[in-house]
C-alpha cells in the first residue's frame, strides 16, 4: 500500500508540478526524487517516452476546460506571457478535488479568489473569470420547478420570481464589455443580470444600481414595499414585464 500511495504521488508531481518537466531530463532521478524504491525509479527510465506523453495528456486534460470557459482571461495573460505561470500555479496546488470534469473551471475561479493570483497587477480579474464562468453556468443552468399561479403582468402587491438561472451581481469594473481582443475592462462600478433567453443563450443585461436592488428585494416582498424601501418615486412595472417577456423573471405572484 505504501508502495502505491508512493507511486501515486509520484505520477500526480510528474504531471503537476512544473518541475515535473525535469523528468525527461532523468527520468530515474526523478523517480528517486519522489522517495520511490529503486525498482520503480528504473522502471520510469525504462519507459520514458510512455511517462512523457501521459503527463501531457493528463494536463491537456486539465487545461482544456479552463481555456475553453476562460477564453479572455486567457487572452489577458497570454498578452501579459503570465499564462503559462498561472495554470502552472494552479495545478500545482492540486485543489481540483471533484472526479466530474465540469468542475475544473469552478475550481479554478475558486483558486483565484483564495489566492487572489495576480489581483495586484490586475485587480480586475478575479471579476472577468468570475463574469465568464456565469455566462456558462447561467446558459446550462438546470430548469427547476416554479410555483404554482405565476402571472404575466406584474402589480405594485405582487412579487417577482425571477427564472432559476437568472443571477444578479456586481462587479467594480465593466468586464462585460471586454473581449479577447480587448481583454482590459473599465473601472466603473457595474450592476447585470444575467438570464437565460428563449434560445438557452445567457445574456447580460446592464441594471442600474436601483434597478439591481429592486431585483433582489422585491424577491421577498411586494414590489411597491420594496420600492419604498428603496426610496424609488416610481413603480418600474413596465421594465419587470419586459424582463419577464425576455426570460429573466418566470412571472409574479401575490407577496
Amino acid at each position: 500500500m505504501a508502495e502505491t500511495l508512493a507511486l501515486q504521488r509520484a505520477l500526480a508531481a510528474l504531471v503537476l508540478d512544473p518541475e515535473g518537466a525535469a523528468f525527461e531530463e532523468d527520468p530515474v532521478g526523478f523517480a528517486r526524487g519522489q522517495g520511490l524504491p529503486e525498482a520503480h525509479a528504473e522502471a520510469f527510465g525504462r519507459f520514458p517516452g510512455g511517462l512523457a506523453a501521459y503527463r501531457e495528456l493528463a494536463r491537456l486534460s486539465l487545461v482544456d476546460p479552463i481555456e475553453t470557459m476562460f477564453p479572455v482571461t486567457k487572452a489577458l495573460l497570454e498578452r501579459e506571457g503570465a499564462w503559462e505561470g498561472c495554470i502552472d500555479a494552479f495545478l500545482q496546488t492540486r485543489c481540483v478535488g471533484s472526479r466530474h470534469y465540469r468542475d475544473i473551471a469552478p475550481a479554478f475561479l475558486g483558486w483565484l479568489a483564495e489566492t487572489e493570483w495576480g489581483m495586484a497587477t490586475w485587480p480586475f480579474l478575479l471579476e472577468l473569470a468570475h463574469a465568464e464562468l456565469l455566462e456558462v453556468l447561467v446558459a446550462r443552468f438546470p430548469d427547476g420547478i416554479l410555483p404554482e399561479g405565476l402571472q404575466e403582468t406584474p402589480h405594485p402587491g405582487d412579487r417577482l420570481v425571477l427564472d432559476p438561472a437568472t443571477q444578479v451581481v456586481a462587479y467594480r469594473h465593466a468586464v462585460h464589455r471586454t473581449s479577447e481582443t480587448d481583454p482590459v475592462p473599465e473601472a466603473r462600478p457595474t450592476h447585470l443580470l444575467a438570464y437565460r433567453d428563449a434560445e438557452g443563450r445567457a445574456q447580460l443585461m446592464d441594471l442600474t444600481p436601483a434597478a439591481a436592488a429592486l431585483l433582489v428585494e422585491a424577491q421577498g416582498r411586494s414590489i411597491r414595499e420594496a420600492a419604498q424601501a428603496l426610496g424609488l418615486a416610481d413603480l418600474p412595472l413596465p421594465l419587470l414585464e419586459e424582463l419577464r417577456i425576455r426570460g429573466a423573471i418566470a412571472g409574479f405572484m401575490p407577496a
